[in-house]
């Protein structure tokens, strides 16, 4: 059934069509340190700068960062698909993500866990909250620093699949 364009009454098939920006969640806990790939981030607050990332509370990442009480964010470029993948298809439990593949980091200044170099832009956070939502708990982190790399594009997440972004729309 058609409405304004839309095909309506799927949600199953509607929510593939949200586009967000792909994430590396950083964190370290009892000498570990992990990274985990990550769609659901926000800018929560503009002031305190504060960010929000979603995880599911099966995940590794989710006890080392409950336990640590902060979290890297670094937002991929469009050249960290195959990290984006690596990240997100592979657990802690089984492999040291970070040592056994191409990723490349640089120490924060202010927290435990490193950030991922050649990102768009990395965040130094600390957990000011958590709270559940759903299936996945919301921390909300203060950020403490942050870094950016000026002419990189994002990798973005669209349809279960990894996408560059196009040119500026001109106005």
């Amino acid at each position: 059934m058609m409405h304004g364009g839309l095909v309506i009454k799927d949600i199953e098939k509607a929510q593939d069509f949200s586009t967000t920006t792909v994430a590396l969640i950083t964190s370290s806990s009892d000498d570990r340190i992990n990274v985990m790939s990550a769609e659901w981030t926000i800018r929560s607050s503009i002031e305190p700068f504060m960010i929000t990332i979603f995880i599911g509370y099966e995940r590794g990442s989710y006890e080392m960062i409950r336990n640590s009480g902060e979290f890297g964010l670094s937002y991929c470029s469009e050249r960290q698909g195959e990290l984006a993948h690596i990240a997100g298809n592979y657990s802690i439990r089984d492999t040291d993500k970070l040592s056994a593949y191409k990723f490349s980091t640089f120490p924060s200044g202010r927290i435990r866990a490193p950030l991922i170099e050649n990102a768009i832009c990395a965040f130094e956070c600390k957990v000011e909250s958590e709270f559940r939502v759903g299936d996945h708990a919301a921390f909300n982190g203060i950020v403490l620093e942050g870094y950016y790399s000026d002419g990189e594009k994002p990798l973005v997440f669209h349809g279960g699949k990894f996408h560059h972004i196009g040119d500026v729309i001109k106005h």
